[in-house]
């Protein structure tokens, strides 16, 4: 479970808007599209927060549950991490 941990944003992490399209890269070689709802939730990776409470805030916004959003949010993060977007600290 990640409901503790608290993801970060790599620093060398660069997010672009092009026509109305974000996508992620680290040096310009390499390039990811990302919908809107990632980049919300990675803008919420400051390594202060907690995946729960995160998770909690999401649920606030979207009028929803903590239980709803975390098998989702989890998800999300799990796959941010395995292309070195965040880490957890």
């Amino acid at each position: 479970m990640l409901e503790n941990k608290k993801p970060l944003l790599a620093k060398n992490l660069k997010i672009i808007e092009y026509v109305g399209i974000l996508y992620a890269t680290f040096d310009g070689e390499r390039i990811w599209e990302i919908d809107r709802g990632t980049y919300a939730v990675m803008r919420m990776c400051d390594g202060k927060k907690t995946v729960k409470e995160i998770a909690k805030e999401i649920a606030e916004k979207i009028d929803s549950t903590v239980e709803d959003v975390l098998p989702t949010l989890e998800r999300i993060l799990t796959d941010l991490e395995k292309h070195k977007f965040i880490t957890f600290l």
